[in-house]
């Protein structure tokens, strides 16, 4: 419990610590993909099986929409949910590593928005690998302080949210 309590409490920092976005950024289209079958062994979906729509969520919370042509479209791909670097999570479901990658198109072609592929080009822009990791922080709370340990959901949560704000601080939007 001790590593899920100061692993969120490394999260919220991190959280916090993410520089601020100066405007909006504006999309055409959000994707996300928990793809984990690199490793066969994972079992992190059987807990966390809604995790590529909370991601999505995420992101489209912090962003404005535009389907015009024009508008980025983002693929954001999960391929490794780890603790401490094992892919096999413990009976709590915990872990502390949400590893991807990310891609930008130039956006959607508006002449096949309502078919099945409806992307004009499927050439990234901009791609890059990204990687969260929660890491414990050493210490003790301040004397005359109670620590409250989170709940594993405020835990998934912090990290959801952080990997969101993460993608979002990197992505390059004209």
């Amino acid at each position: 419990m001790k590593l899920l309590r100061t692993a969120v409490l490394t999260a919220t920092t991190a959280l916090v610590s993410l520089p601020a976005l100066a405007e909006t950024k504006v999309l055409s289209s959000v994707e996300v993909e928990a793809d984990l079958s690199a490793y066969s062994d994972s079992n992190a979906l059987e807990f966390w099986p809604t995790l590529d729509k909370d991601l999505s969520q995420a992101i489209a919370q912090r962003v404005e929409f535009d389907d015009s042509s024009e508008a980025p479209r983002v693929r954001v791909e999960i391929n490794r949910i780890a603790i401490d670097g094992d892919t096999i999570l413990p009976d709590t479901g915990e872990f502390n590593q949400l590893e991807g990658a990310v891609r930008v198109y130039e956006g959607l072609n508006a002449g096949n928005a309502n078919s099945e592929v409806g992307l004009s080009n499927d050439e990234a822009v901009q791609s890059f690998p990204f990687r969260l990791k929660a890491e414990t922080a050493d210490g003790e709370a301040p004397e005359g302080w109670i620590l409250v340990a989170p709940s594993k959901d405020d835990f998934y949560s912090a990290l959801v949210n952080a990997y969101a704000d993460g993608v979002l601080d990197r992505i390059k939007v004209k």
